[in-house]
Parts: C-alpha cells; structure tokens; sequence
C-alpha cells in the first residue's frame, strides 16, 4: 500500500508543480522500478498487475494535481 501512495504523491505533486510535458516524469519511477524487479525476479500475473496498478494511481494523481493547478491559476472563473 505504501508504494502505491508514492506513486500518488508523485503525480500529484508533479501533476501541480511541473511545467508542460514534464508532469508526466513521475510515469518514469514505477516503469524503473519495475523493469528491475523483472530483471531480478521474472515476468509474472501479479507483476504485471501491480505495475497497471502502479500506473494507474500515478496517473490519477497526475491528472489531479494538474486539475488542481488550473483551478488555482490566475484568471480562473470559479463556477457559481
């Protein structure tokens, strides 16, 4: 579980902060991470989804931090 909620604060806080493409760095660490665990350990059902899982909570947490930051950009209406 603990992982996972790295790889969420990871995307998100690079979902808020990073500029343009970069937001997207975060996709990087549990691709690495994984690719060395099937180096050491193989290519299994449960690695496979455990690295979907991986990425998808990394990219919900890009998605939110980057909705976030258009919500705090100047100029933004805030709906009624």
């Amino acid at each position: 579980m603990a992982p996972y909620l790295v790889f969420f604060l990871a995307g998100l806080g690079f979902g808020y902060a990073a500029p343009g493409w970069s937001k997207w760095l975060p996709l990087v660490f549990p691709l690495a991470l994984a690719l060395g665990a099937a180096i050491s350990d193989g290519i299994d059902g449960t690695f496979v989804v455990r690295l979907i899982v991986a990425l998808l909570v990394t990219i919900a947490g890009v998605l939110l931090g980057a909705l976030l930051d258009r919500r705090t950009a100047p100029g933004y209406a805030h709906p009624a």
